[in-house]
């Protein structure tokens, strides 16, 4: 018989050795996550297989993909096939003219981009240009960085001035002031009405206050014998004072494209007003 001390005893030593056993030895969980912990650490990275739920997660993460890069969309595109005869499948028509679409967009873009920086460097000329005109420390100053140093400041080829001659002055008309350099850039005195011929009227018959016009020769009333060097030119209208004849800023390039009539001309008639006022201002002339 066993005795009941042995029973205990046996019973507690073998609890004992379990609970011993479990201490030391690892389980199978353990061993489970300690090799897949192992494995993720010391085997190679494998390149990821793409599948169609890959690709599909992908473009919808990056909508712009197909717009940005147009070309893959003709490698998407499947192959017209007909459908018996003298039936065509226009998927490619269709294809391609949105395609042309995407061209067409970016294209346009760009052009409206590249404007716009034009745009803000020509401003910024003007604005330099006008506060020179500011700083003219009398009206000879004045008149000599027009005609002279104003052309470079906004690069254009010439600059000129013109003012009709008033009824005590008719017979100046057609003279040119005199300049630094012969036959450069000058004032010239133009014959009463000039102002008008020049910038013609507008459909309702009211005078224009400004004319831009390409791939033409210059006025010769204005730019003398460098009119034929003139291939677009802008002409804005100046009003110096209601006591004072008329005159123009003539602005001339040898581009026949530097000049356009669609061409936006707020800068120009912004310079035109600042000289203007100033010419006032310089020979005490009463407003406008």
């Amino acid at each position: 018989m066993t005795s009941p001390t042995e029973t205990s005893g046996g019973s507690s030593n073998g609890a004992g050795k379990g609970t011993g056993n479990e201490a030391a030895t690892p389980t199978a969980s353990t061993l489970g996550s300690a090799g897949a912990l192992r494995s993720a650490l010391t085997q190679p990275v494998s390149d990821a297989k793409l599948d169609t739920k890959s690709v599909k997660a992908f473009l919808e993460a990056n909508p712009d993909t197909l717009h940005d890069e147009p070309d893959l969309l003709a490698k998407l595109t499947p192959d017209a096939h007909r459908e018996g005869d003298g039936v065509v499948d226009f998927q490619v028509f269709t294809i391609e003219r949105l395609r042309q679409e995407i061209e067409d967009l970016r294209e346009l873009q760009q052009a409206m981009v590249t404007a716009a920086e034009e745009n803000a460097i020509s401003r910024d000329r003007i604005f330099a240009a006008v506060l020179k005109v500011l700083d003219a420390r009398n009206f000879e100053h004045l008149i000599h960085y027009i005609t002279t140093e104003l052309a470079d400041d906004i690069e254009v080829d010439l600059v000129a001035m013109g003012v009709e001659a008033s009824d005590s002055t008719s017979n100046m008309a057609g003279m040119r002031s005199p300049t630094d350099t012969p036959g450069g850039p000058s004032v010239m005195v133009l014959q009463s009405g000039m102002v008008d011929t020049l910038l013609g009227v507008r459909p309702d018959g009211s005078p224009r206050q400004h004319s831009l016009r390409d791939d033409v020769e210059g006025a010769q009333e204005l730019f003398g014998p460098h009119a034929v060097q003139v291939q677009s030119e802008a002409l804005i209208r100046m009003t110096f004072s209601r006591a004072a004849p008329p005159g123009i800023l003539a602005l001339g390039s040898t581009r026949a494209n530097q000049f356009y009539p669609e061409q936006a001309v707020d800068h120009l008639k912004f310079l035109a007003q600042v000289i203007e006022r100033n010419v006032r201002l310089w020979l005490d002339l009463p407003p406008a």
